[in-house]
């Protein structure tokens, strides 16, 4: 509390009577006129005091100077000679209440009530401030996304038609990049949400970096992102974005401490080439990230007019999966494992199948991925799993085979956190030990952070299943990957094995992989192998086991039985 008051006195009686009301407070006492302003000028007040006449200073003269300095702090005038007028000017002036000397027990109220008025007041103006804040973060967030502060959906479908026309007016071309992370979820589900945020935040920056001031960046929703890329001369400038976008996104993250990496794949639509209007530029740029995804992700691709019959095709397929299960349109065939120094079965690969009430039997190479992109693969891949097992653990109790099954694992679904548990039901509920279950996974999953892979593989070889890497060779494993996770048995890509009895490196490679399997105390097993040649090739260079059209195709499971059951006449 400020109080303006020169005579002794009068000052110990105010500090006295406010203490005995209760009124517990800090009174700063000045007498003139460069103390008071001094004071107004360098120090907030919750409440002003002032004597309205002083020698060389006037009460009027002090309100003047604290309403200009601190218009919000309440000013009440302790005085002995205050008359009608003057009261009346005061308040006018901005006083907030008046005390005579002669009746200052009305004082510790008049305090009080100022002081809770301008409380009030306070309130009043947060209040008002805070819903000013919130009518403007209410239209920031209309056309922004809360995570990355980007453009958002909403902002694309009323700003794109312009931006068309100013393409049109200026006689430029128009890109959209349609981006997608690529093995986003699985940073999810095994990182938790909260680090996925600040990933999507991280890439959110760093396609802001990779474009220029007109461009326009925009989160779709998820890990989907949308750039809008304005006066481009031709689709040139919108590759060259494009991939310098992708180079950007595969650069590590360090996110709290985790050294993550995520890649991207980018569908690219032209204007006007590909369409005339928004929504078809945006539906040609997914379908070309479509495009992308199926040629292995990480890449862009451009839209183009023979994807229409594609898109339509994955549509129709996709549909068909969700029903798939339920309609017992999907099978497994069985290929045999051959012992290549005994010529016996030793195992069997379970491959999936899908009779197509259309189509007839469609290729696992034309609807794995479908099923990975629309998630359909976590309800497939457990049916492929239990009905493995099942059979296995058929031909067990009928005394026909007891050997590994081998069974192929998708990285969406070995992502999942519920995937050694689901692994784990199946075997309990089928009854297979799990020694005679045998996981296949493709060398692309191990590099998406080993961390939390070879904590998910740790807990599978802890309950005693087997892993085996598939078609080794082909993808972008080092050597460390391999002395890292426990593999059992290492699968040669048949690419390698079919080069055999030709004039190329193939043959050597297919030497060396074996060699270096040997040394990392794996089995090998060489797919694919369909002639008398290609097999005695990997019998001399001792390679363990062999699968392909040479020793039998994939059969039904009485069929397989039916072979082994031969082998032991």
């Amino acid at each position: 509390m400020l109080h303006l008051e020169d005579n002794r006195e009068d000052q110990e009686l105010i500090k006295r009577l406010l203490s005995q009301a209760g009124i517990v407070c800090d009174i700063t006492t000045v007498e003139s006129h460069a103390e008071f302003l001094n004071s107004v000028e360098n120090q907030s007040w919750d409440v002003i005091l002032s004597d309205y006449s002083l020698p060389t200073f006037d009460g009027f003269r002090a309100l003047a100077l604290a309403k200009q300095k601190s218009p919000s702090t309440p000013f009440i005038f302790v005085t002995g000679t205050l008359g009608e007028d003057i009261v009346v000017e005061t308040l006018k002036n901005g006083a907030t209440d008046y005390v005579l000397k002669q009746k200052l027990t009305r004082l510790s109220s008049a305090v009080r009530r100022a002081l809770s008025e301008a409380a009030e007041r306070k309130n009043l103006l947060g209040a008002e401030a805070a819903l000013i804040r919130s009518g403007e973060e209410f239209r920031f967030l209309a056309d922004h996304d809360p995570l990355t502060k980007l453009h958002n959906r909403a902002y694309i479908h009323d700003h794109l038609p312009s931006m068309l026309t100013s393409a049109v007016r200026h006689e430029e071309r128009l890109a959209l990049l349609f981006i997608d992370l690529d093995g986003f979820k699985f940073i999810n589900d095994s990182l938790g949400h909260s680090l996925g945020d600040l990933v999507l935040k991280e890439a959110a920056e760093r396609m802001k970096r990779c474009v220029r001031e007109p461009d326009v960046v925009l989160r779709l929703g998820g890990d989907e992102f949308l750039i809008v890329l304005t006066g481009l001369r031709d689709s040139t400038d919108a590759a060259m974005a494009a991939e310098r976008i992708r180079r950007t996104l595969e650069d590590e993250m360090l996110i709290q401490g985790n050294s993550l990496t995520t890649t991207c794949s980018i569908g690219i639509s032209v204007f006007p080439d590909d369409g005339a209007d928004g929504e078809s530029l945006i539906k040609w740029a997914d379908l070309a990230l479509y495009s992308a995804k199926d040629n292995g992700r990480n890449t862009w691709r451009f839209f183009t007019k023979d994807m229409n019959g594609k898109a339509a095709q994955r549509l129709s397929l996709e549909y068909g999966l969700r029903h798939a299960v339920a309609k017992d349109q999907l099978f497994v065939e069985y290929q045999p494992q051959v012992d290549l120094r005994t010529g016996r079965i030793v195992g069997a690969e379970a491959l999936l199948r899908w009779q197509h009430p259309e189509m007839g039997v469609v290729s696992p190479a034309t609807f794995i991925s479908i099923a990975e992109n629309s998630g359909e693969i976590l309800r497939i891949g457990e049916w492929v799993l239990r009905t493995a097992c099942t059979q296995a653990r058929r031909w067990q109790d009928e005394g026909v085979f007891s050997m590994p099954i081998a069974v192929n694992v998708s990285a969406v679904q070995f992502r999942q956190r519920s995937f050694v548990e689901t692994v784990k039901k199946v075997l309990n509920e089928t009854g297979l030990v799990p020694q005679l279950l045998e996981l296949e996974l493709t060398e692309s999953l191990l590099l998406t952070n080993s961390n939390v892979m070879a904590t998910v593989m740790n807990e599978l070889t802890d309950a005693g299943v087997r892993l085996a890497i598939d078609d080794f060779g082909v993808g972008y494993c080092g050597l460390s990957y391999l002395m890292e996770f426990k593999f059992s048995k290492l699968k040669m890509d048949g690419s390698f094995v079919k080069s055999i009895g030709g004039n190329s490196v193939g043959p050597s490679i297919a030497a060396a992989i074996v060699g270096m399997a040997k040394i990392l105390g794996m089995k090998v097993l060489a797919e694919c192998a369909e002639t008398e040649e290609q097999v005695q090739f990997l019998r001399e260079h001792n390679c363990d086991e062999v699968q392909g059209y040479y020793f039998s195709r994939p059969l039904s499971a009485q069929g397989f039985s039916e072979m082994v059951r031969s082998q032991c006449a």
